[in-house]
């Protein structure tokens, strides 16, 4: 037997006697008294024989002991080629307009913004798509994006209904998401959600009033906070089932996570609609100096979490990292992003980017053919650097975007940074028996 490369350990303060162990292949998390752990660790360091076969038991269930033969890259990569060249389902995220109605200056689309409407050509098309899968997919997913997508309803709902029809024929699970900014929602659009299988929806505030006004306003001016807190107080009770709520944060609001939070607990809405944080990234016109890096993002968000959400006796549970075998859409086979003019990409961020298109629907054209390989062909387990990471089975090489933008970045995860102290957090409420999810 060996030890897995997969190991951590971390004090425990709440108890001097005991360690947090943790193995991030097996997503594993115990208590370890400190004497079992200089045991595991003689073994480790020197063969010193583990006599307490209950103890080789227990560390061989949560994998931090494996058989000398195991190859865990081999394990990993292996997990990564099956999901991502998985079948037996089909995502597709799709922007029925490339037009939107606010002008945030932090926006990576606000260069490729434009009154692109989807045709019924591309409708069609998309149709097509799906139905060309029916018979090989187990289920259908759609995330609905833009542009902000709420601004051209009917394709919406015109394809959500033959998805519908087509899944509910082939026995196939059928459910979506939606992206909006939450300025058009309307009583009718909310109907509209539970007919057509929207269950979950994401839009975005950043802080108070005063704060989100600047940051989101209108195309013509003009703030959005009033309109966006007005549709969710009055359709709490019709909105779609989960309902997250996105706070982009960087240095000139730090706070306003906090004040949200505040907003959402005193109107009521707090545990239905779930706040987060959103980490911004510069453009040409958002300056670095205004943005955390990842290490400082990752205090700033534990800080939220633990003063903001725990004391409300918020869901933490989500805070628990997973292991992944592929890291998102973009280094997926069958994940697909469609542009309202029927260009395909493999990243959210690059659509409406005609030099990182990989292919359209509808017309033949020059494809990026070098991004999409660039995109899928990765493998994390032959990377120098992040084969010989512990943290590589909940990353998987981390953002593919990030990757390839920022040539000296590794697109590390937040994890990497602030792992010990949420399984601090984390052991500590399942220790005293609470209830860590919500």
């Amino acid at each position: 037997m060996k030890p897995s490369a997969y190991n951590f350990f971390f004090p425990y303060e709440h108890d001097k006697n005991k360690l947090i162990a943790y193995n991030s292949f097996s997503n594993a998390l115990v208590l370890m008294d400190k004497d079992k752990h200089e045991i595991f660790r003689d073994f480790c360091n020197d063969g010193t024989p583990i006599s307490d076969e209950e103890f080789i038991g227990q560390l061989e269930k949560g994998r931090f002991l494996i058989e000398d033969d195991c190859n865990e890259l081999d394990l990993l990569r292996f997990r990564m080629l099956k999901s991502r060249y998985n079948n037996n389902y089909l995502s597709l995220t799709i922007a029925p307009t490339a037009d939107c109605n606010f002008r945030c200056p932090y926006c990576y689309e606000k260069d490729v913004i434009s009154p692109d409407y989807m045709t019924k050509e591309v409708e069609d098309a998309v149709i097509k798509l799906v139905e060309s899968q029916v018979k090989t997919i187990s289920s259908l997913f759609v995330n609905w994006y833009g542009g902000e997508p709420l601004m051209n309803v009917s394709t919406i709902e015109r394809l959500s209904e033959r998805f519908i029809e087509l899944c509910k024929e082939n026995g196939i699970d059928y459910r979506a998401n939606i992206v909006t900014n939450g300025y058009l929602l309307t009583e009718e659009i909310c109907k509209l959600f539970n007919r057509l299988k929207i269950i979950s929806m994401q839009i975005t505030l950043d802080g108070s009033k005063e704060i989100h006004d600047v940051r989101r306003p209108l195309v013509a001016g003009g703030g959005t906070f009033d309109t966006i807190v007005g549709n969710l107080l009055d359709y709490k009770d019709i909105l779609p089932s989960y309902v997250n709520l996105r706070i982009n944060i960087d240095r000139e609001n730090a706070d306003s996570g906090r004040d949200v939070v505040e907003f959402l607990k005193d109107n009521g809405l707090l545990g239905k609609v779930r706040p987060y944080l959103g980490q911004l990234f510069s453009n040409d016109v958002y300056e670095q100096k205004k943005c955390f890096d990842t290490c400082d993002f990752s205090e700033e968000e534990f800080d939220f979490y633990s003063e903001a959400i725990v004391k409300n006796n918020y869901n933490y549970m989500n805070r628990y990292p997973r292991p992944v075998s592929n890291f998102c859409v973009a280094d997926t086979l069958n994940d697909h992003v469609v542009g309202a003019d029927g260009n395909m990409y493999k990243c959210w961020k690059d659509i409406g980017d005609n030099e990182k298109c990989i292919g359209s629907l509808i017309e033949d054209k020059k494809y990026n053919d070098n991004l999409f390989l660039n995109y899928m062909l990765y493998d994390a387990t032959s990377s120098e650097k992040c084969s010989e990471c512990n943290l590589l089975p909940i990353c998987m090489g981390g953002c593919p975007y990030v990757r390839l933008e920022e040539k000296n970045s590794e697109g590390c995860p937040r994890y990497k940074f602030i792992l010990d102290s949420y399984l601090r957090v984390i052991a500590k409420k399942i220790e005293d028996g609470q209830n860590a999810v919500a």
